[in-house]
Order: structure tokens, then sequence, then C-alpha cells
């Protein structure tokens, strides 16, 4: 208690010091109060705040900067130990970004960069003048003919690196953070709850949520999709990543290095990253977990950085270079990788193996060589790395059985714990390593279930299923799966910070394709007496074979007497259960596991003359008139959700279905 005591002392110091200043000091000279009073808040509480960062000695202000001035930068061509190349100003382009100017250079003399130009993953390799770093290489125009680049000011880049990021959204030892308990506005993103490390006022870590949460889903947390997801990050990030207007001129991409990814993929990675900025490539990917016993254990000024999304048996990593090492942390890129402001991804030493000179836009070949630090802040400017912080990843665990004689059945891989980067690569993942063990070109059936173990809240299962007609699988048949919708759910729910602790996936296959196609229903009775069953015959035709012919029995309830029943026959993965809509992380983990019914069934659905209702986690399928009127609240405004009542009638086939159809049966009035 002393200690708070003393911070509120000192806060109060602070607001009296800062109003002196207000009255007399010159208003480019003054430091805001809110920025003095959350920085003691915050070492009060443990956050870690960056003080102002001067020009240090070895950096040129940009008003020295002038046409005709020559010197050099730093970057890696190959291996891991950067190599100088000449530079020469142009001129500088004010006010190129909001409140952020550009230097334009020339590179020329090297003969790879004559030959290559403008290359991604150069972004961030430093620019000395007289010895002074003036930025980093950062920009550069698609088909360019000359070697000319754009360089952001670094003094631009040191701001990002004041910037406090509070511990309370940056957690250690690979879990998130709990944010705290949902309030009215939770169901547009926004919590109350303090994690441990923000200060009272709570500016930074109130932006830095804002931020995180511009990068959520937006829409109901148990429909979640993945394609949407995409597209609604793209749509965000678009304005911080496309050139301005009619200049062509553009960041120098972050090139993003996929090993071990098959054609599906690769193509899923260019669909869903593509319009993020980022330029999926078939390269190649080291083991970063178990490095090379000569990769470096250190970041270096103009040395390869890789933000690393997967590693393991599949890889894919972005790849770009350090502007500047500042004790435990450092600045790369010299532009955003997202744009997404207080991130979590796991960083690595790359190693470059080539520059591809290419006539749209040249790019270094690389991969990751010891896996180091965490990317916490990405920004206009440049993207922040942490050397002693351990990013959130989750280890994936796939077996595939039924493939006798396949060399690799087993993959094993760790995936960046992101909103959107996690269930993005558990598709790909999945899929690719499926598309590579079980290229078949035949008939095939495939069953998945995945145990998804949340911190927490313990592990649920989920059954996912699939048939191909020689079409070998692919990361397409994950990617609207109900693991990886459960995944983007859980990193996307509105109440509190989740951690996924792993996945483990077990795909069998059989060859032959066990689906049969509901080609018709008839019903053998077409009158019925009050309590008799409806007999429907399902004519089933198979893959291949004959037609096939069930019959099934569905009650009919009593209440319906009198009446024509229409009777809906549906694949069981069609039909949704009666849920409520979850309130709470809780609800949502039961939800999700049983949102459908069991994928080899068909679903017989009776339309009731009553409603349901669904209320703070509750279901009641069928209520007596007047019952919802006694269930909603006399002193809120939180009413039940109510629909149509029905009965279904689950009836299991042991293999699965395609088609609908509805039939209609008379139930006989009861004679009075």
């Amino acid at each position: 208690m002393s200690a708070i005591f003393k911070s509120l002392r000192a806060l109060s110091a602070v607001r009296r010091f800062g109003q002196r200043l207000m009255d007399g000091v010159p208003a480019h000279r003054v430091v805001p109060l809110s920025l003095l009073a959350g920085a003691v808040c915050s070492v009060a509480v443990g956050a870690r705040v960056a003080e102002a960062v001067p020009d240090p000695s070895d950096v040129m202000p940009l008003s020295e900067v002038k046409p005709g001035m020559k010197g050099y930068g730093l970057s890696v061509f190959s291996g891991t130990t950067p190599e100088k190349f000449d530079v020469e100003v142009i001129s500088t382009l004010r006010n190129f970004r909001p409140r952020q100017d550009l230097v334009l250079v020339k590179t020329p003399n090297h003969p790879r960069l004559t030959a290559a130009r403008t290359v991604a993953g150069m972004s961030g390799s430093p620019i000395y003048l007289n010895g002074k770093m003036i930025g980093a290489y950062a920009y550069g125009w698609l088909f360019g003919v000359e070697p000319i680049v754009g360089v952001t000011p670094i003094r631009a880049m040191l701001d990002e690196l004041a910037r406090p990021v509070p511990k309370a959204l940056m957690p250690g030892g690979g879990a998130p953070l709990p944010v705290g308990k949902r309030t009215a506005d939770a169901g547009r993103g926004v919590g109350e709850g303090r994690g441990v490390g923000e200060g009272r006022g709570g500016s930074e870590a109130d932006e830095a949520r804002r931020e995180r949460l511009a990068r959520r889903f937006v829409g109901p947390s148990e429909a979640y999709d993945l394609g949407a997801h995409a597209a609604a990050v793209a749509a965000r990030v678009g304005s911080a990543i496309a050139p301005p207007e009619n200049m062509g001129l553009a960041r120098a991409s972050t090139p993003i290095m996929l090993g071990g990814f098959g054609g599906t993929a690769l193509k899923m990675a260019h669909d869903l990253l593509g319009p993020l900025g980022l330029e999926p490539l078939q390269a190649g990917g080291g083991s970063s977990t178990t490095p090379e016993p000569d990769a470096p254990t250190k970041f270096v000024d103009g040395g390869a950085i890789g933000v690393e999304m997967v590693r393991g048996d599949v890889s894919a990593m972005g790849i770009g270079t350090v502007t500047r090492v500042s004790g435990d942390r450092l600045l790369a890129f010299g532009h955003p990788m997202l744009n997404g402001g207080i991130t979590s991804l796991p960083t690595a030493v790359a190693k470059v193996h080539w520059i591809l000179a290419s006539q749209n836009r040249s790019f270094k070949i690389g991969e990751a060589a010891r896996s180091l630090g965490t990317l916490v802040n990405d920004r206009q400017a440049a993207i922040v790395v942490d050397t002693t912080r351990k990013a959130p990843v989750f280890p994936l665990a796939l077996q595939i059985e039924g493939m006798a004689g396949a060399p690799h059945p087993a993959w094993n891989m760790e995936i960046a714990h992101d909103q959107f980067m996690a269930p993005a690569f558990v598709a790909m993942a999945i899929g690719n390593a499926l598309e590579a063990t079980a290229a078949e070109r035949q008939d095939l059936t495939w069953r998945a279930v995945s145990r998804l173990k949340i911190g927490r809240y313990g592990t649920i299962s989920l059954a996912d299923f699939g048939a191909g007609n020689g079409t070998p699988l692919s990361s397409d048949d994950f990617s609207r799966s109900r693991l990886v919708r459960a995944v983007g759910s859980l990193l996307n729910n509105p109440w509190e910070e989740v951690s996924v602790e792993r996945i483990d996936t077990q795909v069998k296959i059989t060859f032959g394709r066990e689906v049969s196609q509901l080609r018709g229903a008839k019903v053998l009775q077409p009158e019925l007496d009050v309590g008799q069953k409806a007999q429907i015959r399902l004519d089933l035709q198979p893959y291949q074979g004959a037609v096939e012919s069930r019959v099934i029995e569905v009650p009919i309830p009593a209440e319906l007497a009198g009446r024509d029943v229409e009777i809906e026959l549906e694949p069981g993965y069609d039909v949704e259960r009666p849920l409520a809509t979850p309130a709470s992380l809780a609800e949502l983990v039961a939800v999700l596991p049983n949102q459908y019914y069991d994928a080899e069934s068909v679903v017989a659905t009776v339309r009731l003359r009553e409603n349901g209702a669904a209320f703070r986690g509750q279901v009641a399928s069928r209520l007596p008139p007047g019952a919802f009127d006694t269930l909603r609240p006399a002193s809120e405004s939180n009413a039940p959700e109510t629909f149509g009542a029905e009965a279904h009638t689950v009836i299991p086939m042991k293999r699965f279905v395609v088609g609908k159809d509805t039939v209609t049966v008379k139930v006989r009035p009861v004679l009075r």
C-alpha cells in the first residue's frame, strides 16, 4: 500500500509541475501532462514505460540531409552477416505519410542491387551519411527501372521505440493474460477488467486494446468465418499499406517465406495474406527451434530478421532487416508489417540465401536460423521487437491413419497465438499436410477428430469430415472446418483473453466415397392416428451401385392432430441444435462442439405450434402461451431470444448423406 500512496503523491506533484510548465514554456517544449501522469502510474503498477528518446549522437537529423550526399547502407545479401552498399541522396519528400517525411536515395555500384533494384526483404536496412544513421530502406516503385528507394527517417522510428508497451497486453511465458469480466459493452468488444501492469489512467492500455479489437472478427462469436475475417482485416489495413494515390510508390513489402507448403496451400496463403500487403513465396524453412550451431545468438544492425507465423514441419516467416538495436529492443522494417499496433508474434534471426531479381519486385529468399524475441509493436514507421519476451504459440500435432506406407503420417508444428494468423495457419498447415501425405487421385473419405485444449476451460472435441472424387485433400477442405471455426471463435471472443494450449488432430482415411445422395422420400401411410409414427422410405443413391432404400420412423407430436404436417429431412451436419447464444467464454466453449447434429445422420424436423426461447444460457424448446411474457425481465431490456419450436428426430446412417427433401402426412383429428 505504501508504494501506491507514494505513487499518488508523485502523481499530484506531476500535475502541479505540469501546470507550471503550461504557464510559461513554449508549446513545442511542453510534455503532455497525460503522458507524465500515465508514466508515473504505469511505473507504480509495473508497466514498462520507455523514456523519451533524444537524437543519439550517431543519428543525423533530417534537416542536415542534403541532395548529393553519399553514404552507405547495411543489409544481408547472403548468410547472416550484413554487407555495405553505396547510397546517394536524391531529395526529401515532405509529409509522405502523416507527419512523416521520406528520403529518396539511389543505390549505385552494387552489382546485385543494380540488377534487382528495389528488394522486398531489405526493408529496415539502416542508411548512413557521414557515419551517422539517417533512417531505414523501406519503400520503392513497382516496375522501377532504376535502383531508387525511399528511406524512413530514423526520428520517426525512434518515436515508435519510445512508445510504451503495457505488460498487461504483452503476456510473457507463452500464455495470454485474462482481461477481465464482461461489461455491457463487451458485445462490441470492450472489456472493463484491468490486467496487472496497467496504469489507472489506462490511456496507453486502452489504445492498445482498441488496436487489438480492430483486428478482431466482427460477428457472432459462434459464427466465425475465416474468409470474412481476412476480408475485414484487409479492409482495415488497406489505407496503411496502400501507396499514395497516383505515385506507384509502395512499401518494399514483406515477403512471407513458406516452407513445406504445396500448391493448394500456397494459393490459399496468397488469397488470405496478399490483400494484407504480404507476399507469400515458396521458399524453404529451417528449424528455428533447433538452430544450427553457428547461427547468431543476437540481432545486429543490418542483420536479417524474421517474423514467424508457423514453424516446424511447415513454416511461414515474414523476412526483413534490423535497423537499430537498442539494448534488449530493436527497430526493423521502416514500415508496418500489418500496422497492427500492440501485437505478440514470434521473431527470429534469419538467414538469407539469395536476392532474386524480378521485373516487378525483387525479393530476398531466406529462412529462420534461431528463434529470438517478440514483435511487440507494429506501427507506421517501424516494427518494434523485444528480445526478452517469449511470444505465445501453441503446438499442433497431426496424425494421419489409413495411408499404408506413407512416409510422413505424423506432423508437428507451432502456430503463433494471433487472432487472425492462428485460424488461417491451422487451416493451411493441416490441409497442406493432408495434401502431401494423402495425395491420392482416387475416391476417399476422411474423418478428423481434433482435441482442442483451452487454458482454464479444459479440452473440447471437434469432428470434421469430407469425401473426394479423385481430388486430393487440401487446405480448402479445412478452411471451413469446425476446428478452424472454433479456433477463430475462441481467439476473437468479446469477453476475455483466451489461451489455446494445444491441438491434437487425428485423421482417418478410407478409400471409397462413403456418401449417398438422398434421391427421394415417400410416406408409406399418408394419414396417421394421433400417437402413430410416420414411416418414411428414403431412397439413397451410393456413389457406386444400385439405389438403396431404408424405412425410418418419425414421431408426430399429439398437439398436431387434425393438421397436415410437413417433415423436413436433412443431413445432420446441416441442422443446428437449439442452443442459446453464448453470453460468456464458458458458454461459448460449451456451444462449439455441439452446434450441429452428428454428421453421419439424417435429421427429421417437425415444426410445432409453440415457440421456444433461449435465455441466460438455457433453452426451452417448447413454451406454453404466455410463458414468454413471464420470462421477460421487468427491469432490463435483455430479453429472451425466441424461435419457432421444432421437434428433431435423429436417425444414424453410418455414412454421409447429401441432399434434402420434404414430405407431408395428415394426422387425423381426435374424436370426442
